[in-house]
């Protein structure tokens, strides 16, 4: 009896949780006409609340033909489209000016034999565009690139295999860095150049002799690339961990093997420094993030370690609990450092009962930094299998986690969502996983779910596949709630959530399918 009164009050709640919806939704027309599939790439919302997007079409993943630009009105009626078309080009970025729409392309010049950088300039009524080369370097600096027009997946980390890294902007939009993973006399160097935003050069740096320790003088060691950030000044930061043996062990003698080391460059000068971290522990992998005069460094972490770096089969990977090291922007030293172990109400929500550690694979989705210094870092279970054929894989997106750390390095919160989603189809892959932002510090994860939400043995819900859209909410208590965005205008569609693009504070910008046809989606919340 006891059990059914609960599964009542259950039912009860998720009811109530679905009449509660606040989020608002605009719809474009569904596009018919359109012989190819599609995927959203960039959009961006210039200060008439007009927005602008770059959308891929494509006869099969690896076979892409071209780019549809677009310009729509703030209620996403299409005002203009114009087509490019890929032959050894890529898009790889978004801008908008006052007047003008700015696309960034890669690209290959066959007849130089050279790779380049480019902007597409045009104004936003007409979008008739014209190219200006602003960076190119001979092909032998790089590893040849077939990749063209092929979009990358977040799971696989592309940099060890086409060279080609990050592209980011400042916040205030004054700066935008790239990276590329070049050749030298010495081995492999990582250059980083950094535009103003009419893309002109500012500084390029290329670095080389990344080894600092005496110690390891003369050696070459493997350099994992983790990230890149950029400030609002200009001042380019990236992390790698270098580690002691060829072999990528992440201990040896129960101590770590490998040492981080923060890079900065800014107009003036650029350095290197290695973290000097105190703990022992054996950190999963770092992630800088930066907001205002704050600069940190967050991930996970675990007491001991057998296995190499990450890889996508195999053994389940351990995970204790979450790290953060906050940074000195001037003199690139460390501040603080803090390691926190996960809660035991975090293991009851992910296991049903206490365990001392994760076994999993987890991917990073998404990290913010707070006004307040605080810092949310969005999680995914991700497990990969391959065919006996090695010809397809079955995706498996798994249990959302979401942790906020606080200025000091304290575990405010940690929350594990229950989910279970796979495909053996890359078409299918938009429509899994998820997106997050945060708004008024409350952390929003977008997913699609089946209608009946599934309830577990320790009173937890589980999404599990379905086209329903719901809204789950974080507050910065740690609070949870969820919502199921009923709304006639997508009843029927299915929103490809997992690439949506955060085009403001209050709206995401999703494309979604309905009848397999392609239609834009944007939610306001």
């Amino acid at each position: 009896m006891k059990n059914i009164i609960i599964l009542l009050c259950l039912f009860i709640g998720v009811i109530a949780h679905a009449q509660r919806d606040t989020i608002k939704v605009s719809v474009s027309e569904i596009f018919k006409d359109e012989k190819y599939k599609t995927s959203l790439l960039f959009a961006k919302e210039d200060a008439n609340g007009d927005i602008f997007t770059v959308r891929n079409y494509y006869s099969s993943i690896s076979n892409p033909k071209g780019y549809y630009i677009e310009h729509y009105s703030k209620d996403l009626k299409l005002l203009k489209r114009t087509t490019i078309e890929v032959n050894r080009n890529e898009i790889k970025g978004l801008f908008l000016t006052e007047d003008s729409v700015i696309l960034l392309q890669f690209q290959y010049n066959y007849k130089q034999k050279k790779y380049a950088f480019a902007t597409l300039s045009s104004s936003k009524e007409d979008l008739n565009f014209s190219e200006k080369e602003i960076y190119s370097l001979d092909r032998e600096r790089l590893d040849k690139y077939d990749y063209f027009g092929i979009r990358s997946e977040p799971e696989f980390n592309l940099h060890r295999h086409n060279n080609l890294g990050d592209i980011v902007a400042s916040e205030n939009g004054d700066f935008i860095t790239l990276n590329l993973f070049t050749k030298s006399k010495d081995g492999d160097a990582l250059l980083v150049i950094t535009f103003n935003k009419n893309f002109e050069k500012v500084y390029e740096y290329e670095f080389e002799n990344i080894i600092s320790l005496k110690e390891t003088e003369n050696k070459k060691l493997p350099l994992e690339y983790q990230n890149m950030v950029l400030d609002n000044d200009g001042t380019v930061y990236f992390l790698g961990r270098v580690f002691n043996t060829a072999n990528r062990d992440l201990e040896k003698k129960d101590v770590p093997n490998y040492y981080f080391v923060l890079f900065k460059g800014d107009a003036i000068s650029s350095s290197q420094k290695v973290l000097p971290i105190e703990s022992n522990k054996i950190i999963r992998s770092l992630q800088l993030v930066t907001k205002g005069e704050r600069l940190s460094a967050v991930g996970l972490y675990t007491e001991n370690a057998t296995e190499r770096f990450f890889e996508l089969s195999g053994t389940a990977t351990r995970y204790d609990g979450t790290g953060r090291i906050n940074l000195d922007k001037k003199s690139s030293s460390k501040l603080s450092e803090s390691f926190q172990p996960f809660s035991e109400e975090f293991m009851l929500e992910k296991y049903g009962k206490v365990k001392e550690k994760i076994n999993s694979f987890l991917a990073y989705r998404s990290i913010f930094m707070l006004e307040n210094g605080d810092v949310i870092i969005n999680a995914e279970e991700f497990e990969m299998y391959i065919s006996d054929d090695n010809v397809n894989a079955k995706r498996v997106y798994k249990d959302i986690m979401g942790f906020c750390l606080g200025n000091d390095g304290t575990l405010i919160w940690a929350k594990n969502i229950n989910k279970k989603q796979d495909d053996w189809s890359l078409d299918n892959i938009p429509f899994l996983s998820y997106t997050a932002t945060v708004k008024n510090d409350v952390t929003y994860y977008f997913v699609n779910a089946a209608s009946d939400l599934k309830l577990l043995k320790n009173n937890q819900i589980e999404l599990t596949e379905g086209p329903r859209l719901y809204a789950l909410k974080i507050y910065k208590t740690g609070a949870f709630r969820y919502d199921k965005v009923l709304n006639p205008e997508i009843f029927n569609a299915q929103l490809a959530v997992r690439f949506g693009i955060l085009i403001n504070e209050t709206a995401i910008l999703t494309q979604a399918e309905s009848n397999d046809k392609p239609m834009l989606v944007k939610l306001y919340f």
